[in-house]
């Protein structure tokens, strides 16, 4: 620099991704959703070292948020209390309020999965990838089957989707659930907290356009008030 001035800090370093422009996901088709090949990308994805330090995945804050976004929208409103009901029976972790479980943490995760964040590259007729990596990060690879998971048990997912998104996520290798037997101890709490995310973003979404939940988003809601009788954690060694 110039004598006498002092210049700027060079800016740190930082990852950078390319998102490739592909064909997305057919909305009005669901019966060609991808699932089976979502599931093979993620336990790609969750079998993979991290290539440097990276931070936590943002699942849990996210869930945070939208919790916090609701309450915003609907202070002190009844319609609320079986979503913040669900949220009140997870574990900390899940809430962002503690680290994911040791054994848990060390995993490449996604960070938020759906059908939107995959695309045919190139398009039309390539094989499918993954984008959106900001929420990606290192934890518990479980809660990117969380949401499916959510959906499955509140009836939004077909059985047969859901359990060819499991059967192809298995037989890829993927950790987040044991390779045969009840998958359910693993996916419990991010299906649980998933499922109050998505309430509570319904009913937010709702005051702001002034407007009832509808039937999707109905279920979703009811669901919290089950999940809320429930044990924190199916697991005993699923550290809270």
């Amino acid at each position: 620099g110039r004598p006498g001035r002092a210049e700027p800090p060079a800016p740190e370093p930082r990852p950078v991704t390319l998102w490739p422009l592909g064909a997305p996901v057919d909305p009005t088709d669901p019966e060609a959703a991808p699932w089976a090949e979502a599931a093979v990308l993620l336990a790609r994805l969750h079998r993979t070292e991290p290539p440097f330090r990276l931070p936590a995945m943002r699942g849990p804050a996210k869930a945070a948020r939208a919790v916090a976004r609701m309450r915003a929208a609907l202070p002190g409103d009844p319609a609320a209390l079986p979503v913040l009901a669900g949220w009140r029976a997870l574990p900390a972790w899940a809430r962002g309020e503690l680290p994911a479980p040791a054994r848990r943490a060390g995993f490449l995760c996604h960070g938020d999965l759906h059908l939107g964040q995959l695309v045919r590259h190139p398009a039309p007729d390539g094989p499918w990838l993954l984008i959106d990596v900001d929420d990606a990060g290192t934890g518990d690879p479980a809660w990117d089957l969380g949401r499916p998971a959510a959906w499955y048990a509140a009836g939004l997912l077909a059985p047969e989707d859901w359990f060819a998104f499991l059967d192809a996520y298995r037989s890829a290798g993927g950790p987040a659930v044991p390779a045969d037997g009840d998958p359910w101890p693993e996916l419990d709490v991010p299906a649980r907290a998933l499922t109050v995310q998505t309430a509570a973003l319904a009913l937010a979404k709702c005051a702001a356009e002034q407007r009832r939940p509808d039937e999707h988003e109905q279920l979703m809601i009811e669901s919290c008030a089950r999940i809320a009788t429930l044990p924190p954690e199916l697991a005993a060694d699923h550290a809270s």
